[in-house]
């Protein structure tokens, strides 16, 4: 496996493969962040020096967790992370390719998961919730039931988004928000309630 990223969410990531008995080869990173290794696993720069093996996001920005993406997408297979003690639900759950669903997460009946999201440790979907493609839910966070969530969507740390709610794409939720009402595509909210 090579982990996309050589920052904080790519230890996360790494950490979950390790727990699962599953190979890193490589870190991947675009620019230049003069570290060759992390924890003895090489840090590659160049697209063209990567092994043919599956990747798998390890950055948290949606913006560029989609751009990262569509860059490999088609040339190398892509691969999600789905940790040990996340609990997803055998009844109608869609997961798109690219996810990552890290330490207890809990997924519920009926729920979509677009391609390349995020879904952070002790964060939980609940039934007939829509989440759009490459958004980042944070830690903590609790998404109530018939919610919708657009593409490209950060949710922060310990939000809550009441039942039925619908955040359009490119939204930001800040952190500890409590969301009553529906969200606008690219509109940031914050607070309790959430404005």
């Amino acid at each position: 496996m090579i982990i996309v990223g050589a920052g904080g969410h790519a230890l996360e990531v790494l950490n979950e493969l390790k727990l699962g008995n599953q190979a890193v080869s490589a870190f991947y990173v675009e620019i230049n962040v003069y570290v060759n290794e992390l924890f003895g696993i090489p840090v590659l720069h160049k697209r063209d020096s990567l092994p043919m093996e599956p990747f798998i996001l390890g950055v948290g920005k949606p913006q560029l967790r989609r751009r990262l993406f569509e860059q490999l997408i088609g040339k190398l297979p892509v691969a999600s992370v789905i940790s040990t003690t996340a609990q997803v639900s055998d009844f109608g759950v869609q997961l798109g390719e690219g996810l990552n669903l890290m330490h207890h997460v809990y997924i519920g009946p009926n729920v979509v998961l677009g391609k390349g999201t995020l879904v952070n440790a002790k964060s939980s979907i609940h039934h007939d919730s829509s989440i759009g493609s490459f958004c980042e839910i944070c830690i903590g966070v609790s998404i109530a039931g018939r919610c919708t969530i657009g593409n490209e969507v950060f949710i922060g740390m310990g939000a809550l988004i009441l039942p039925g709610v619908t955040i359009g794409d490119k939204a930001i939720v800040g952190a500890g928000a409590v969301v009553t009402k529906d969200v606008p595509a690219g509109v940031t909210v914050k607070g309790v309630p959430a404005k």
